[in-house]
Order: structure tokens, then C-alpha cells, then sequence
């Protein structure tokens, strides 16, 4: 596993596409592209928001079992921010995008608020449905529901 990033603000989730709805997750599965073989394009991604570290939002969708980069915008926090062009970094690749590099757990916030927490993807919700990708492959899917532990911290 890579390192994290310690966010000192609440973040903005990138959007995923699933089963019909389109939902914000608390995961960033294009960060994982990103090593030693594919650099983070640093100008391309430049901060301008404190909800947006990263500098950028995605939009995934899952279709026949598997995850794809449908969109890259720029993470400027305003509703009408640009698109960055796929091939700025895929240059042999158009959207959508098999995200076959992504091995992880996509959790996809779920009912009402419980707990918020200013930092990162910390906040709690009533549920979160987890997806759980090897390779880009869907392998998994669980539904937890963090009512009862909020329960048993009261």
C-alpha cells in the first residue's frame, strides 16, 4: 500500500456510476496509477482547493464487471471547473478508461450523516456499501451498516 496523504479538510469525493445511480465515494482509485512508472502529472493536478488536495475530481462507472476512468475535471472546488483530456495522462488510451491497475475497496457513503469529521474521507454514515476490485475487476460487495457500531460508542 502507498502513502497516504493526511488531509487536514474534509475532501470531495470523486463520482462513481453504479447500478443506475451515480453516487461521491470516499476512495481515490486513480491515486494508485500513479508510482514510479506513471508519474503524477503534477501540472496537470495543481492545488487550488483545500477540499480538493488532490487536485482533481474523477468520474468511475462499473460496467460488466469492471471499473473504468470515464472523466478527469479539475479539482478547483467551482461547479463549472474544465475537463482535463484523458490523454494528458493515458496518451494511448480514450475515455473510458479500464482502471486494470486498481486493486482496493471503493466505499460508497450511504443514508444520513452520523459523524463529521473535518479530515479526509473520516466522515461516518448510516451505511457505506464497500466494492471491493482486483485488478479492476469487481470481486466483491458488502454493505455495512454503521448504525450499530455508532450505537455501541453511545
Amino acid at each position: 500500500m502507498g502513502a497516504r496523504t493526511a488531509f487536514a479538510t474534509a475532501q470531495i469525493g470523486d463520482t462513481l456510476i453504479y447500478k443506475g445511480g451515480q453516487f461521491s465515494i470516499s476512495s481515490e482509485p486513480l491515486e494508485s496509477y500513479f508510482d514510479e512508472n506513471h508519474p503524477r502529472p503534477r501540472d496537470l493536478f495543481e492545488f487550488s482547493c483545500t477540499a480538493c488536495w488532490r487536485g482533481y475530481v474523477a468520474t468511475w462507472k462499473v460496467e460488466d464487471g469492471f471499473l473504468y476512468l470515464v472523466k478527469v475535471i479539475e479539482g478547483t472546488c467551482d461547479a463549472g471547473a474544465p475537463e482535463i483530456p484523458i490523454k494528458s495522462i493515458f496518451p494511448d488510451r480514450e475515455a473510458p478508461v479500464k482502471a486494470v491497475w486498481y486493486s482496493g475497496v471503493i466505499r460508497i457513503p450511504q443514508g444520513e450523516l452520523l459523524e463529521y469529521v473535518h479530515m479526509g474521507y473520516d466522515s461516518v454514515y448510516e451505511k457505506e456499501l464497500l466494492l471491493t476490485f482486483e485488478k479492476g475487476k469487481l470481486t466483491g460487495e458488502r454493505l455495512n451498516d454503521n448504525r450499530a457500531d455508532k450505537d455501541k460508542d453511545d
